[in-house]
């Protein structure tokens, strides 16, 4: 099982608020993901991920209190329980953002989103695949460069413990992260 350590949910100090990034974003994203084994190959599919604005200080506050103290149970009915903040959409899927985050990290910023679903169970339909219960979320992080270009990775189905470096660990249902290439802000 791939676990994919994470400062998703970590607070840190939000990146300042500036007129292109404090009221939300948009992103065309392409994700690549192992179709099977190795020798089977990996399947590519577009993503877009609107931000209509960032989770509050107060909102993640309590999604992580909930995590800290009553643990992924918790979480999960904090984070459900939280308004919707944008989507992500796959093919003509679309799945509600109930965290969304930005960090300054460099010239630019990490940005991270929670679902309130899995996106996709990556191997779940192979023969032997292990179950799908508790991996209820999908995990999305970003790097991305002042203009809004960059990469990341998704664990498309995942569930989050508290522990880990960082108080945070996310547990992938892939046994690899998804990756997040070409990430661009669609031109207008």
């Amino acid at each position: 099982m791939a676990l994919l350590a994470s400062a998703a949910l970590q607070e840190r100090p939000a990146a300042p608020a500036s007129p292109a990034t404090s009221k939300g974003d948009t992103f065309d994203v392409t994700a690549t993901a192992a179709a099977g084994p190795a020798s089977a190959g990996r399947i590519t599919m577009p993503i877009v991920i609107q931000i209509d604005r960032y989770t509050p200080a107060h909102a993640r506050t309590t999604m992580t209190d909930a995590l800290k103290y009553r643990g992924y149970p918790g979480f999960l009915q904090a984070l459900r329980e939280a308004p919707k903040v944008g989507t992500l959409s796959m093919g003509d899927q679309t799945f509600a953002i109930r965290w969304a985050r930005q960090v300054p990290a460099g010239a630019g910023r990490d940005i991270s989103i929670v679902t309130d679903k899995p996106v996709h169970f990556i191997g779940g339909g192979r023969p032997g695949a292990k179950s799908t219960a508790g991996y209820e979320v999908a995990v999305v992080q970003l790097t991305v460069d002042a203009s809004g270009h960059g990469t990341g990775t998704m664990a498309a189905a995942a569930r989050v413990k508290p522990r880990g470096p960082t108080g945070v660990q996310v547990d992938d249902y892939a046994e690899t992260p998804v990756k997040l290439t070409a990430v661009a802000r669609p031109r207008t």
